[in-house]
Parts: C-alpha cells; structure tokens; sequence
C-alpha cells in the first residue's frame, strides 16, 4: 500500500467519526434552520432592508466554521485514546497524518454547510446557484484552514475544557468579529477602524460575501474576491498543519507533547 492509500485511509477513519454523530448533526442543521425562520418573523418590517436574505448566507459560513472546528474535538479525544499514537505506528509520515486530519476536517465542513446551503437556496430566492456551486471549492480550503487551528488548539490542550476555551477564543475572533451576521457598515459604527477592517476582510467574511454576492444575489463572481478569499484562508491551513506536525513530532521523539 502506498503512502498515499494509508493517508486516505486515515483521512476516511477520521471523517466517518462526523457521521456517527449524525443525530447531534440533525440538531445542529434544525437549529440553524430554526434561527433562519425566527429572523424571518422577527425581523420582517424592522429594518431598511432584507435581513434575513442577509443573514442565511452567514448562517451557511457560520455551520462551516462550526463542524470544520469540530476536527479539535476529535483529536483531542485521539490524543487522550491513544488514537493518534497509534496512526503514528504504522508506515505513514507525521506530514501524512496531519494532512488526513486536516482534509477530514475541511470536508466535515463542507459536507455541513452543503446541507445548510441547500436549504438556504430552497427557502431564499436566488439568481446564481452555478456560482453558488463554483464557490464551494474555495470554501473547502477555508475549511481546511480552520480545521488546521482547531488540531493545534487540542494538540496543546491538557483537558477538554481547555480546548473549548481556545475554540470559543477562536469563534469570537473569526465569527464575531465579521460580517458573517451583520453588515459591515453596522460593525464600522460600533468598532475601531482596525477592528472593523479585521472584520471586513475576515475570511469568513469573504466567504460570506461571495454567497450574498453571486450565489443568491446572481451578481458575476469577483474572481478579486475569491482570491482574497484563497490568499487568507491557505495562510491558516498552512499555520494550522505545521504547529500540529510540531506536535506530533514532539510525541514521536517524546512519547508526548
């Protein structure tokens, strides 16, 4: 069997854990669901313009960053089961097994947001489902990019908790700090300029842009914005793979991190 096969082979193990968890995965969906209706009701009337064909697009991001974060959990229970230690027994290279759990982590991602984005393109009007489509790839790399921080978060946490608080440090830096659910108009008047730019140009952000602007508003795909989209999240994939090689080298020499 080729280094390849065994890297796939880990990449497939590690994604079948996210659909063993397909009923918490149902809860998820439906409260995401939920908070699409509510904002229809709730908002309908309130404000100058069309909150809730603004927001499903966000809610499509924001189920991305949610299951593509949900890689730490799975290392870090790998880690503390000795699953990890196990993979790295076999004939497959450090840079083998944080690639497999990386890609695992970006295609959790993408195969959460897909559900959410065929129910956002069946409940809200939309102009651009090809564009729609064609934007998928890069949101797989934004995946892949988040996947990469959530495995260096639990690499270094001792205890479960402790990785719930860098995961919850990192939802508010890249979740709330964005346009993923409010205008960035509305952040500029409530935020800093640097913070608002941070927010602006927050790859969730752009992501959640490119929806609104292609996929659902039919506009021509700003090929600008999907390559500032790719320039920002291949950064956080990189960053994300060499501090978890660093980990998983360090177990290997040490027999822990």
């Amino acid at each position: 069997m080729s280094e390849l096969s065994r890297l796939f082979h880990v990449a497939r193990a590690d994604f079948s854990y996210f659909f063993r968890t397909k009923w918490l995965m149902a809860v998820l969906i439906s409260l995401s669901v939920s908070d699409m209706l509510v904002t229809a009701l709730v908002y309908r009337g309130l404000m100058n313009f069309d909150y809730f064909r603004f927001l499903v697009p966000g809610i499509v991001v924001a189920g991305l960053f949610s299951a593509a974060t949900d890689t730490g959990r799975r290392i870090w229970l790998a880690l503390r089961e000795g699953v990890v230690q196990y993979y790295m027994t076999l004939p497959i290279r450090t840079s083998g097994l944080v690639v497999a759990y990386i890609l695992s982590g970006g295609l959790g991602g993408i195969v959460y947001s897909s559900f959410l984005l065929v129910i956002a393109l069946a409940v809200v009007p939309h102009q651009g489902i090809v564009n729609a489509l064609l934007i998928i790839p890069f949101m797989f790399v934004l995946s892949t990019g988040i996947a990469g921080l959530s495995a260096f978060l639990a690499s270094v946490s001792r205890r479960g908790e402790i990785y719930w608080v860098y995961a919850q440090a990192l939802q508010v830096s890249m979740v709330t700090i964005s346009t993923v659910f409010y205008p960035a108009q509305t952040i500029e008047g409530f935020l800093p300029g640097p913070v608002a730019t941070i927010a602006r140009y927050n790859p969730l952000s752009l992501a959640a842009g490119a929806l609104r602007d292609s996929g659902f508003g039919g506009n021509p795909l700003d090929l600008s914005v999907l390559g500032t989209l790719l320039a920002a999240s291949l950064p956080l994939a990189v960053s994300g793979a060499l501090a978890y090689w660093v980990i998983l080298r360090t177990i290997r020499l040490r027999g822990k991190p």
